[in-house]
C-alpha cells in the first residue's frame, strides 16, 4: 500500500468535497478494499476534530518507523531553487506543506486504531451525555447508555454473536439462535445468553448483570465452573473487579435498575437509602444522608423523566425532610 498517495486522496476530498473528481477518486480507493472505508472514517473524524478511541497497548517504537518511513516519501519544500547538500540522517529537518503534517498525525493514528482494533475488525459506539441504540445485524438491539463504549465484530451474526462493553452500561434484546450463542464481554466478565433480555452495567468496581427475561449466565473470565452463575427474570449478578465471589439478589417488579432507558424512576415504599442510589445513578449526582435516622423514610412516587429540582422539592414536602444541593453534590438532612 502505497500510503501516501492514500493519504493524498484522503486529504485531496477533505479538503474540496464537492470536486467530483475527488469523490470518484475516494469512491473507487474505498473499494479496493474493505478496510480503506475504515481508515478513511478515521482520517475524516481526526479532520473534524472528533478524538479516536486510545490503544491500551500500543508500539510507540515500530509506529514512529513506520511514520519516519512514510516522512521520507513525502516531499520536502525549499525556500529557492538551489539544491541543497544532503544532511546527516540524525539532523535532517523537512520542510512541509501544512497540510502533509497532519496527514502524518493521520498515520500515526490510524495505526493507533488498528493497534487497538484491528485492520477494520470492529465497529464502536461511545455515547457522551446521550442515550444511544443500536440494531445489530441478527435482529437484536442493544440500548446504551450515556459515557459508555460498545464495540461489536464486523464478522457479527455470520460466525458469532460476540459484543463487548468497554465501560459503562447497556441493555440487550436479543433475538433467540440455539446454533450461535450471544456473549457479552465486560471487565473481568463474559455472559452469555440465547435469547433474552438483560442489562449490564459495567463500573470501575465491577459488572453487574440483570435479567429481565430469559435466562443468563454469567462467569469470571478463566476461572471455572464455579465461579459462574445462571441468572433468571428479576435477579441481578454482582461480579467485583479482580474478585472472585458473585453476589446475587432478587428484585420486585418496580425497581429502577432500567430506569436509565425508561426514562422513569418508581418508588414503591422504597427506603431512602434505595431511593438516594436510584437518584445517583440516574441524575449522575452524589446524593448523600447526612442525618441516618432518615436512612428508614420510605417514598411513594413515580417520577416520569423530570427534572432533578422538581423531583427533590417533591421529596421534601413528601417526606418532610431537608434537602440541599450544590453543583453534583445533594446532601439530605
Amino acid at each position: 500500500m502505497n500510503k501516501k498517495t492514500d493519504i493524498d486522496i484522503v486529504i485531496r476530498y477533505l479538503e474540496d468535497p464537492d470536486n467530483e473528481q475527488h469523490k470518484q477518486q475516494l469512491n473507487d480507493w474505498i473499494q479496493q478494499d474493505t478496510a480503506n472505508l475504515d481508515i478513511f472514517l478515521d482520517m475524516k473524524a481526526m479532520w473534524q476534530g472528533d478524538p479516536l478511541p486510545a490503544a491500551s497497548a500500543f508500539d510507540t517504537q515500530g509506529q514512529w518507523l513506520q511514520l519516519n518511513a512514510t516522512l521520507d516519501a513525502l516531499p520536502s519544500t525549499t525556500t529557492d531553487n538551489t539544491a541543497a547538500p544532503a544532511a546527516p540522517r540524525s539532523t535532517r529537518v523537512f520542510q512541509m506543506k501544512g497540510r502533509y503534517w497532519w496527514a502524518a498525525a493521520a498515520v500515526l493514528a490510524v495505526g493507533l486504531t488498528w493497534t487497538w482494533f484491528g485492520p477494520g475488525s470492529y465497529k464502536t459506539i461511545t455515547t457522551a451525555q446521550n442515550l444511544d441504540s443500536l440494531h445489530l445485524p441478527d435482529g437484536s438491539m442493544v440500548y446504551i447508555n450515556a459515557h459508555s463504549t460498545v464495540r461489536y465484530s464486523r464478522t457479527f451474526g455470520k460466525n458469532n454473536r460476540h459484543i463487548k462493553i468497554d465501560k459503562g452500561e447497556a441493555f440487550f434484546d436479543v433475538v433467540k439462535n440455539d446454533a450461535l450463542p450471544f456473549t457479552v464481554d465486560a471487565p473481568d466478565v463474559e455472559v452469555e445468553v440465547l435469547g433474552t433480555a438483560f442489562n449490564v452495567k459495567a463500573a470501575g468496581s465491577g459488572v453487574k448483570v440483570f435479567v429481565q427475561s430469559g435466562k443468563v449466565s454469567a462467569a469470571y473470565k478463566g476461572k471455572g465452573t464455579d465461579k459462574k452463575v445462571i441468572l433468571t427474570p428479576g435477579q441481578e449478578a454482582s461480579l467485583a473487579r479482580h474478585g472472585s465471589t458473585i453476589d446475587t439478589r432478587f428484585y420486585k417488579k418496580n425497581n429502577n435498575i432500567l430506569a436509565w432507558r425508561t426514562r422513569t424512576l418508581t418508588f414503591d415504599d422504597a427506603p431512602l437509602t434505595e431511593v438516594a442510589a436510584a437518584l445517583s445513578d440516574f441524575y449522575h449526582v452524589q446524593v448523600d444522608i447526612s442525618n441516618q435516622q432518615l436512612n428508614d423514610k420510605k417514598l411513594l412516587a413515580t417520577f416520569p423523566n423530570m427534572p432533578l429540582e422538581e423531583v427533590l422539592d417533591i421529596m421534601r414536602k413528601t417526606l418532610q425532610i431537608n434537602i440541599t444541593r450544590k453543583d453534583n453534590l445533594v446532601e439530605i438532612y
